[in-house]
């Protein structure tokens, strides 16, 4: 669990599109990856003025830099107080009732895919999230197996920070090799009719933000996959053979027909492993884009 400068971007980034926060609740008490002169190099960047990390310390958190900021709640939550969470909470169970709406921004980073009821966490954090506060999670999402229990699809977020669970998706990034590599918008399947998969050999990170509209309901929406929701609707819509199919049927056997539909299965499948791998690559511009303005909405990136 950590704090480095693609989150420092993300979070400066954040007050741009809107973020007002005084409170803010971190998931796991955040060590911090930044050195004075990365602090110094960035915050310039965002027109703020320069400040410094305490000195004679060996190890800082992000509480050194939040407060800075402006932050004047700060509070980590953690099942355990090894690493100095001021706030003991397990989150695969419910949060209290005086935990809820309390915050202005609660930002994961690097806690929720630890946590075995993942469902439960990030509904707990939802939750915790003031109506018009913002959530914000750094989390693995391709090639760091064994890291946590588990790495997340860009959909599951596209899905769950929905109006009807109280948020609007605002950002979602890909961070290549911990940004190294460079940060992408990654473009809604819905929209592109399709699944948004990666096919990388690097380390790779999502960076969700998003903003909470409304209460979140008792219940959550259940997240569903666009393109089952697609295949189950057009399941049910009766299908008919075409001329050729016709045609085939009539004047072959059926064993001739079952051949053929089996060489045509075949040629389909090796179809769909190319397109897999010539299009689930990041420089696929229909599914991902360049982050090159941090305060621009992923939505609105992908309709320029």
């Amino acid at each position: 669990m950590g704090f480095g400068a693609g989150d420092l971007r993300f979070l400066l980034s954040a007050k741009r599109m809107g973020l007002q926060a005084d409170s803010i609740c971190t998931l796991g008490h955040l060590t911090l990856f930044l050195s004075q002169r990365e602090l110094t190099h960035i915050v310039k960047q965002f027109d703020i003025q320069d400040f410094s990390l305490p000195q004679g310390r060996s190890m800082y958190f992000a509480d050194d830099v939040l407060r800075p900021l402006g932050f004047t709640t700060i509070d980590s939550m953690d099942a355990s107080d090894y690493e100095g969470a001021n706030v003991i909470h397990d989150l695969n169970r419910p949060i209290p009732l005086d935990m809820q709406e309390k915050y202005d921004l609660v930002w994961d980073g690097g806690t929720l895919e630890h946590i075995f009821d993942f469902p439960a966490a990030l509904e707990n954090a939802m939750r915790m999230v003031k109506v018009g506060g913002h959530i914000s999670l750094s989390t693995p999402a391709n090639n760091q197996c064994g890291h946590g229990f588990y790495q997340f699809s860009p959909e599951l977020f596209f899905r769950v920070f929905v109006p009807e669970n109280g948020f609007e998706l605002l950002r979602i990034y890909m961070a290549i090799d911990g940004g190294r590599g460079g940060y992408y918008h990654v473009a809604d399947p819905i929209n592109v009719h399709g699944r948004v998969e990666l096919h990388n050999c690097r380390g790779t990170l999502l960076l969700v933000h998003a903003r909470k509209v409304a209460r979140v309901p008792d219940v959550l929406k259940t997240p569903q996959q666009s393109d089952y929701l697609v295949a189950w609707t057009d399941h049910q819509t009766e299908k008919h053979d075409g001329r050729l199919k016709s045609l085939i049927r009539a004047r072959l056997s059926a064993r001739s027909v079952a051949n053929i539909s089996r060489v045509l299965n075949n040629l389909r499948q090796k179809r769909a492993v190319w397109r897999w791998k010539t299009q689930s690559r990041i420089s696929n511009r229909k599914l991902y884009i360049p982050v090159s303005r941090w305060d621009v909405p992923t939505r609105q990136a992908f309709t320029r």
